[in-house]
């Protein structure tokens, strides 16, 4: 009988027992129920986020292709626009252009007018310089230009610079004592230059080319730039080139020296400057940019006279002209390092 207590006893304690644990499991099993259910909620608001965005996202998109396709058109409108004041501001410079031209040519036929009956009240000595090197053909015409001169005060010094044509007797023919020739070992136009200025004897200097023809009245703008202009030491004119478009063309630019540093501004015959100056000097390395040399040495340190006067007439059909030759480069770069203008 004890026994069957005991058993019974036992039995009633492990049922507990079982109840206890299976309490415990149930509420194991309702938090991890609550659990899932938090995460289940969280995860739906997650999935709901991202809808949001996904939705956000595609309106970006819609809202980006907008406005790269307004973008777009705003870029070809101002490529048009662009276009169309790129065009306006070429007409504009050619307007420009124009009408400076207008200004210098009516400048140059009221001064021309003005000087030709003029009584200069100074009369300097002008030394002209004209180098040649076998020109026998064109050189007696660029000096009947000099004895055409209305003004008579000039010396001319022709620099033969080795001739193998007939030029010796061209110049050996020469009667005008006012006239001076020399003969040098041939070296190049900046040579023969700076031989006749080492013999001039002229207040001034001008010079001419022997292709070129000199303006009648050329010398006498000269007495009356340096006359009446006692603090210029350098003046520069108009000249007029034979055959632009078919046409003649008349050249006056106006000074600074920003310009002369990226370009020539006058010929060599429309230069002029006062005797003895040291930097009137050819850079005898220089095959064709010795004239513009020249003109930014001369204005260093002070401007030029620009003078409303036809100084020549520039030809540009002789042959074996220097002008834009194979050495042009490589001289334009070095007077613009020499002169502080970067090539």
């Amino acid at each position: 009988m004890k026994r069957l207590r005991r058993t019974v006893a036992a039995a009633v304690d492990r049922r507990h027992e079982d109840s206890d644990l299976i309490a415990e499991l149930r509420s194991v099993v309702a938090a991890q129920a609550a659990e899932l259910e938090r995460l289940r909620a969280k995860l739906e608001h997650h999935n709901a986020w991202l809808e949001d965005h996904d939705r956000a996202l595609r309106d970006g998109d819609a809202r980006t292709t907008t406005v790269e396709a307004k973008q777009e058109a705003i870029g070809s409108r101002q490529e048009a626009l662009d276009g169309w004041l790129g065009g306006h501001d070429t007409a504009f410079e050619g307007l420009h252009l124009r009408a400076g031209r207008l200004e210098a040519a009516r400048a140059v036929q009221t001064f021309t007018q003005w000087l030709e009956p003029l009584e200069l009240a100074a009369t300097p000595k002008i030394s002209v310089v004209l180098p040649t090197h076998d020109r026998a053909g064109l050189l007696p015409r660029a000096i009947e230009s000099v004895l055409a001169q209305r003004y008579e005060n000039w010396e001319l010094i022709v620099v033969d610079d080795a001739s193998s044509d007939a030029t010796p007797k061209v110049l050996a023919a020469l009667e005008d004592p006012r006239i001076r020739t020399i003969r040098v070992a041939h070296n190049r136009v900046s040579a023969a230059r700076n031989a006749a200025l080492a013999v001039a004897t002229g207040d001034a200097v001008a010079y001419l080319d022997d292709d070129n023809t000199m303006h009648p009245l050329w010398l006498k703008a000269l007495a009356w730039a340096f006359g009446e202009h006692p603090e210029i030491t350098v003046a520069y004119g108009a000249y007029v080139i034979d055959d632009v478009e078919g046409l003649p063309e008349l050249l006056l630019k106006p000074y600074s020296r920003e310009a002369l540093l990226k370009e020539n501004l006058a010929d060599t015959g429309a230069v002029a400057h006062r005797a003895g100056l040291t930097e009137a000097r050819f850079d005898e390395s220089l095959v064709e940019m010795d004239d513009w040399d020249l003109l930014l040495s001369l204005t260093a340190d002070r401007d030029p006279l620009v003078v409303p006067a036809i100084s020549c007439f520039y030809s540009t059909a002789a042959p074996d002209r220097l002008s834009h030759g194979p050495s042009h480069d490589a001289d334009s770069a070095a007077v613009r390092r020499r002169h502080g203008e970067s090539p």
